[in-house]
């Protein structure tokens, strides 16, 4: 009887999040359209569309247009579902090479207002705090300054800090293994924060987290693979796999900033030499004649049509603060296009979520991880 009534519970827990996965896609929908969409019976969607509204996570948003033959036949209007991107807050930390932003976010990646009307954003040089717990107790301060300076009704709702950061993380642990560019020894994120903090802490990797927004929120809504690539002060890149981050073995996988792309190039932060990242970062191409920056987008070009022929993902998304420029990314995608003439205008993409870019990703991990909604 224990081992039904447990399979009874993994059964439930599917089928929420089935549900919130469809309404997250397709919102506002009715109850009926979830059923059907989803082949669940109607008796379940009630129920747990019902507890989800009494939790907070759903609202109902408005009824459906009626149609001349439902209006002659006196139906009644369906009641339309939608997720409610104010059930909860979330701190968000995204420690990046260059700057770390410090926000309470709704669960849709929208910074919140202060009790002054300013948004509840606070951004620093990383390079101001080179040492690790220099840099926390930082973000500490910070964090609970934004708790002081947001109403009271919205701290109370902080459910979780959310943490995104380059390199290798052990999410088990909390613990930032190797951030490329900041940190060169592990660092225990979660236990420092949580420690003073008193709030869950999640910690991922910076370019997974934002793969996982793009699944949630973004292109992944509609293709259910694809390689996710950030470009700044680092070349980061994330692979989408059946509408899931493919985790290698450490954790990390298509490292496409740190393929090696010069033999006895340069050191790179990873540890290896002449890797990608070393020639194309922001700080590699600043100050580079066209003839050098043309050579170094040629060779991130190269790399990039490589993978897209080893994986074969449905869109290739471009993310990070040097893809902000358009006259970068049509340079970029017309050297790919030729390498390989089969790459259609609208195979490389630039993703939708730069509004919130350096919120979305950790937005993503808190809403996925606390709704359970399998990664």
């Amino acid at each position: 009887m224990r081992k039904t009534g447990i399979n009874m519970e993994g059964v439930k827990r599917e089928n929420r999040s089935l549900i919130l996965h469809y309404i997250n896609n397709y919102g506002p929908v009715s109850r009926k359209d979830i059923a059907t969409a989803t082949h669940l019976t109607p008796a379940s969607v009630s129920q747990i569309t019902t507890a989800l509204l009494e939790e907070g996570i759903l609202k109902e948003a408005g009824f459906s247009e009626q149609s001349d033959d439902t209006a002659r036949t006196a139906g009644r209007r369906k009641v339309l579902l939608d997720l409610n991107a104010g059930w909860t807050y979330v701190c968000v930390v995204a420690i990046e090479s260059g700057q770390v932003t410090v926000a309470v976010c709704d669960c849709k990646g929208h910074a919140l207002q202060t009790i002054e009307g300013e948004k509840a954003v606070c951004q620093f040089l990383t390079e101001n705090y080179p040492a690790p717990n220099d840099l926390l107790e930082e973000i500490i301060g910070v964090c609970r300054t934004l708790f002081n300076k947001v109403s009271k009704e919205a701290a109370d709702k902080i459910r979780a800090i959310s943490v995104t950061v380059p390199g290798i993380v052990d999410e088990a642990d909390g613990v930032a293994r190797q951030a490329y560019g900041i940190w060169k020894d592990p660092v225990p994120v979660r236990q420092i924060l949580e420690d003073a903090l008193a709030l869950p802490v999640l910690v991922r990797n910076n370019v997974d987290a934002f793969a996982a927004a793009e699944i949630f929120f973004g292109a992944g809504r509609k293709y259910n693979s694809l390689l996710v690539i950030k470009w700044g002060p680092g070349v980061g890149s994330a692979v989408v796999i059946d509408g899931k981050v493919y985790e290698g073995r450490h954790g990390k996988t298509a490292e496409l900033g740190h393929y090696i792309v010069k033999k006895d190039g340069k050191p790179c932060s990873c540890g290896k030499r002449g890797c990608l990242e070393t020639v194309v970062s922001s700080r590699a191409i600043d100050g580079l004649d066209e003839k050098a920056l043309q050579e170094a987008l040629d060779l991130f070009a190269r790399s990039i049509v490589n993978t897209m022929t080893l994986i074969a993902p449905h869109r290739v998304i471009l993310s990070g603060s040097l893809f902000r420029s358009e006259k970068m990314r049509r340079e970029i995608i017309a050297k790919c296009r030729q390498y390989d003439p089969s790459i259609g205008e609208d195979r490389i993409l630039h993703t939708a979520l730069s509004d919130r870019e350096y919120t979305i990703g950790a937005v993503a991990v808190f809403v996925r991880t606390f709704l359970q909604i399998d990664n």
